[in-house]
């Protein structure tokens, strides 16, 4: 398919979901997810207007708009409301008709008594009515709902089983991984762990910060798995964090951040491969040359104290890398360097060098997921919050990508040529205020504080 062609489709797809979202969302929701999961509670729960798989799909849809305020989510929700109602209303007259057939009548001689009538259940009332535009009840439903909810319901987005456009790269799975930084609201509600400046004293201030770490899947660009956390902690740490639930003999392809001695002791540990920058200045020995700028090397381990990242890692005198150099295609006069832990020696440097070049941070990087998702400045104003608004938009970000890997196998096009930016560009830099809280534009306008609010009312008495 050409580009224009794939463009076409990109836009046409774009152009109807903007039309009705949700149509497009229902599909791919984790329907059954949600519904499987048990409160931690372990408290009965009745069936409420806003329960929790409407309320999280309106949270996912909610996502995906400009407008993100309140009163829009409720205008969603009543869509939402609507469908699921419809839906219970055809299981009714569904059950009704099979009530109908157990009760025609038959030869057999009938028994005693009065016939047992048998009636489908009805909806409740509260099914039957409209939904309020107040957004008060919305917010208490976001409230209530779980982050181990959305956990499952993210769990569930990461599986493509059911897409083809899966590769593997030499019968490995490949992953990226990365970490950015977005900003919160300046709260009493946010924890002080979340900032990052001091004052001459030592106290803290500023804006709270929050750490994003993310694994992504290399072609589908799926998120696999993701960490929130304050700036005070290494991207290193929280990605081990994440490194249990990488399958064995995968592929990890990261920057030079991660070019680290303790990183590489730990994969070689857990058998997981990573292709990363080389570091200029560092020493190593060259045990085997397998072509020209292509060598088995040995690097050892430094002389200062090196910090493990996690209680229980072991260092070795020294670790075998492959060593790759290779000159730079905008910048020939430079020479660059990538180590790797795949010594294969039927994968040539080439597939490698080019294996590293494509990975997805070049074209969708974690940064244009937290811009285009509009994630860069939290809106939450509770850090409990702010992990559920996370949750929701890369859970968002998840379903949207497997829109384009189902369209991109029926558009016989692979899901390398990205179609995300053209499929889905809703983004909009957020109006923020000079205390670092983001409104929306059609907010008629900020309520008064308490104080204000008690000065009113003494002054109408």
């Amino acid at each position: 398919m050409t580009p224009n062609r794939s463009l076409e489709l990109s836009v046409r797809i774009r152009e109807m979901m903007r039309q009705d979202i949700l149509q497009f969302i229902e599909p791919v929701f984790p329907e059954e997810a949600v519904q499987a999961y048990e409160p931690t509670d372990n408290i009965s729960r009745r069936d409420r207007i806003f329960n929790s798989e409407n309320t999280l799909l309106t949270m996912v849809v909610t996502a995906m708009h400009e407008d993100r305020s309140l009163l829009n989510s409720v205008s969603i929700f009543q869509e939402v409301f609507h469908r699921s109602c419809e839906a219970a209303v055809r299981k009714q007259e569904e059950a009704a008709k099979k009530i109908a057939e157990q009760n025609t009548p038959t030869q057999e001689k009938r028994g005693r008594g009065r016939p047992r009538t048998m009636r489908p259940p009805s909806l409740p009332i509260s099914k039957k009515k409209d939904i309020s535009l107040n957004t008060a009840a919305f917010s208490k439903a976001r409230g209530r709902l779980e982050q181990g909810l959305i956990d499952q319901a993210f769990i569930a987005s990461t599986d493509y089983s059911n897409l083809n456009c899966v590769q593997r790269w030499y019968g490995r799975l490949v992953y990226n991984t990365d970490g950015t930084y977005f900003q919160m609201q300046d709260t009493p509600d946010v924890s002080e762990q979340y900032r990052v400046n001091k004052n001459a004293d030592g106290t803290l201030q500023g804006y709270p910060q929050g750490l994003l770490q993310v694994i992504t899947q290399h072609g589908t660009g799926l998120i696999s798995n993701y960490r929130i956390s304050g700036r005070d902690r290494s991207e290193l740490d929280v990605l081990c964090e994440m490194l249990d639930d990488m399958p064995e003999h995968s592929l990890l392809l990261a920057d030079d951040l991660y070019n680290c001695y303790s990183m590489f002791s730990l994969l070689l540990e857990r058998h997981i491969d990573m292709i990363v920058p080389d570091k200029k200045g560092r020493p190593y020995r060259v045990i085997k040359q397998i072509s020209p700028g292509d060598e088995i090397v040995e690097i050892l381990k430094p002389h200062h104290k090196i910090r493990p990242l996690v209680p229980t890692q072991t260092f070795l005198s020294k670790i075998t890398l492959r060593r790759i150099s290779y000159r730079d295609p905008e910048h020939p006069e430079e020479t660059r360097a990538i180590l790797t832990t795949v010594f294969d020696d039927s994968i040539e440097r080439h597939e490698i060098i080019h294996k590293f070049h494509t990975r997805w941070d070049v074209e969708v990087t974690i940064r244009e997921i937290k811009t285009i998702m509009g994630i860069n400045i939290a809106r939450s104003k509770s850090e409990d919050m702010v992990f559920k608004e996370m949750g929701v938009a890369l859970l968002a970000y998840n379903l949207v990508r497997k829109i384009i890997a189902q369209s991109a196998e029926k558009a016989s096009f692979p899901p390398e040529t990205d179609i995300f930016q053209e499929l889905y560009s809703t983004y909009s830099p957020p109006l923020v205020d000079r205390k670092g809280r983001v409104y929306s534009r059609w907010s008629p306008g900020r309520p008064p504080n308490n104080h204000n609010k008690t000065e009113r009312q003494s002054y109408s008495h």
